[in-house]
């Protein structure tokens, strides 16, 4: 086996080296010859770039910005609700310190006398229950009730939305009936 493979091997060795012998010495490629550039051309095309950034030029018009109505971007939006807002008063009312949407109404009562008869009873998340009416003061952003019916208490708040304006929020907190 040893000697076949000798064998090949030597065979292998004497094709290349013929092969190699009888190629001449590789010939370096001429360079290609240079056509002279036409100038004619090369200055027309300049001109009509040229003559093209002038029109483009005429037909720019100036655009400006007019800021009326709109609040400034560079401005924070918390910055702007605190300067609308200013200092707040210190909640004296229990049911100033929660979120209108966290009350749970329990119940309704009409006195039968006027529209402004009804009275209503709200749980407040630590679990004490009010009595509010019409007019009452609630809530985290000052809300105000504005209507009992006899299933629906409809709260009024202003909030600042993200211009920094002051926009009504209407919540409709409704009572639940028990299930069976």
């Amino acid at each position: 086996m040893k000697t076949i493979v000798n064998i090949l091997i030597v065979i292998l060795m004497t094709s290349v080296l013929i092969a190699c012998k009888d190629k001449s010495q590789v010939k370096k490629p001429e360079p290609a010859k240079k056509t002279p550039v036409q100038t004619t051309t090369v200055k027309r095309t300049i001109e009509t770039v040229k003559a093209k950034a002038k029109k483009a030029s005429k037909e720019i018009e100036a655009i400006t910005y007019n800021p009326e109505g709109r609040r400034d971007p560079f401005l924070s939006i918390i910055v702007l609700t605190k300067q609308k807002v200013g200092k707040k008063k210190k909640t004296v009312n229990p049911l100033e310190n929660y979120d209108v949407t966290d009350f749970r109404l329990i119940g309704v009562v009409y006195t039968g006398k006027a529209e402004k008869d009804y009275y209503a009873s709200v749980v407040l998340p630590d679990g004490k229950a009010y009595t509010i009416r019409k007019g009452t003061t609630l809530g985290l952003y000052d809300g105000k009730v504005i209507d009992i019916k006899s299933d629906t208490v409809v709260i009024r708040e202003y909030i600042v939305n993200y211009r920094g304006q002051l926009r009504p929020k209407d919540t409709v907190l409704k009572l639940r009936k028990e299930e069976e």
